[in-house]
């Protein structure tokens, strides 16, 4: 009987072992979530939203990965990366031309913290202005009141104030100025406070699908002169043509001759190799998820998404590209 009793006695003493144990290991695995700060973009564009999708692609496929998404911006979020504020975020390729060559906004803070991880898709320069008006060129706008992306925003440096400078005018150059995000640049316009609005984001833009159900808009052309004026600025950006379908409805009948610069996503160097490999290879291998988001990213390969721009990799983005094959 003595004997019996040192037996349960044991086993419960064991069992009651095991239970703290596996409560240990539970604990520990709920403690071992990394935080993944994403920074996003700002309200009203596609960043946000892509941010969310790419976020939920992440945690769907490693647990162990708590994707935070931040808002932000093309300049915010390289600050922040540089920072150490932020492990992945959306850029274009020329902020990254001048984050690591330390030129235009990023003069005397030249940085090599921002690594390559990932090609998105084409980031389109759309300048509209009210069909009805005179404006035909980007000089016409001298001493018109003009919706702008916030400070510190790319739309706004990239933006605006390369494509007055290649026509040899500044901010000041333009009439009564508002600044905020893209949706309140496309409500001034819709009451005549404004008589432009431009953003670099994807086509067709949700700001001119916005306005042109309120009026019908003119999209502003770059001619070869401007152009290659911009390309001296920065070699990132690339030529691109809005088709005249795209926006038939909101009254663009013609194809629109601009530019672009890719949004790709970056990663901070103090972020460890192996959280970006598992970020690549979700995005990578989920990326047919994103078309739901921007339909830009209808048919994109991962050979797409693995062309780096001559931008250095990541440790743990090149580690998955290769794995898949994409990288010698």
């Amino acid at each position: 009987m003595t004997t019996h009793r040192a037996v349960s006695l044991c086993l419960a003493r064991s069992l009651a072992a095991i239970a703290l144990a596996l409560a240990a290991a539970g604990a520990a695995h709920a403690q071992s979530k990394v935080d993944v700060i994403f920074t996003a973009g700002p309200t009203g564009g596609s960043w946000t939203p892509m941010a969310a999708a790419a976020s939920q692609v992440i945690n769907k496929r490693f647990a162990d990965l708590n994707v935070q998404v931040e808002p932000g911006a093309a300049l915010v979020n390289m600050e922040k990366i540089r920072a150490e504020k932020a492990d992945i975020g959306w850029s274009m390729t020329t902020v990254m031309a001048d984050a690591r060559e330390g030129t235009g906004q990023f003069a005397g803070k030249k940085t090599d913290k921002a690594l390559f991880v990932a090609n998105f898709y084409p980031n389109v320069w759309q300048l509209v202005v009210p069909a009805d008006s005179n404006i035909k060129s980007v000089k016409d706008l001298k001493g018109q009141p003009v919706a702008l992306p916030a400070r510190g925003n790319t739309s706004l440096v990239s933006g605006w104030e390369y494509l007055l400078k290649v026509n040899g005018m500044t901010l000041n150059d333009l009439g009564p100025k508002s600044y905020g995000p893209v949706s309140s640049n496309a409500e001034a316009m819709k009451n005549r406070q404004a008589m432009a609005a431009g953003w670099f984001t994807v086509v067709p833009a949700s700001f001119v699908m916005d306005l042109g159900a309120s009026m019908k808009v003119r999209m502003l052309g770059l001619s070869d002169a401007e152009f290659q004026a911009l390309k001296k600025l920065n070699a990132g950006f690339v030529r691109h043509t809005v088709k005249a379908g795209v926006y038939k409805e909101q009254g663009v009948t013609e194809d629109v001759i601009t530019f672009q610069s890719p949004t790709v996503l970056v990663a901070s160097a103090a972020t460890p190799a192996d959280v970006i490999y598992k970020v690549t290879k979700a995005i990578v291998e989920g990326r047919g998820e994103f078309a739901a988001v921007a339909k830009v990213m209808e048919g994109v390969t991962a050979a797409d998404m693995a062309q780096n721009f001559e931008m250095p990799y990541h440790p743990g983005a090149e580690k998955y590209y290769r794995e898949a094959g994409l990288l010698k």
